[in-house]
């Protein structure tokens, strides 16, 4: 098995649209990610695309033990490379995201405090009509949700009819990203 970094290279070679970058986020953008998050309240994380894990890594720092952390990956090697990295602290599903509330009925969760996402823009139409509708649902019963981009002024199209907000500009990252959310 190949490591993290090499993998994520691979994948944008292979799949540019899907994996934005050539390298995977900085420990700086995992800690933008998770600004104004009041772990001491957090019973279940669910994250969308944790790709090698580096935003996975920095929820487990900030989350008692008892939290459940979701991870939903679509990308086999990526699965391999999380169990082996995160074992059994983690929930793992290799699916798309738009089947969130179908896998959170499996593991019987009826409440997500925070969604993070590392999920690219280039969604297939359906894909992202169901997601939004979902995510757009449980943000509105007060889960958090925080996502990052590179290009905000496609984010905020493809974003558009949500209640989105900037919640940091991280220069430290390669490339410069801006996290936005809901909540």
């Amino acid at each position: 098995m190949m490591n993290g970094k090499l993998q994520f290279a691979l994948n944008f070679l292979l799949h540019p649209v899907r994996n934005a970058s050539l390298v995977p986020s900085s420990h700086f953008a995992s800690k933008a990610m998770l600004l104004g998050i009041d772990f001491s309240s957090v019973q279940t994380v669910v994250e969308l695309g944790p790709g090698t894990g580096v935003f996975t890594e920095e929820i487990l720092k900030r989350c008692k033990p008892d939290t459940k952390v979701l991870l939903i990956e679509l990308e086999k090697d990526y699965i391999t490379l999380l169990e082996k990295k995160f074992g059994n602290r983690v929930l793992l599903e290799n699916a798309s995201a738009h089947l969130l509330d179908a896998i959170l009925l499996k593991y019987g969760i009826a409440k997500v405090d925070l969604i993070v996402s590392g999920l690219p823009f280039s969604l297939p139409h359906e894909v992202k009509e169901k997601l939004f509708a979902s995510l757009g649902e449980h943000t509105s019963r007060g889960t958090h949700y925080r996502f990052f981009t590179y290009n905000p002024p496609l984010m905020k199209r493809v974003y558009a009819g949500l209640p989105i907000r900037k919640i940091s500009f991280v220069s430290r990252n390669l490339p410069p990203l801006w996290v936005y959310g809901i909540n």
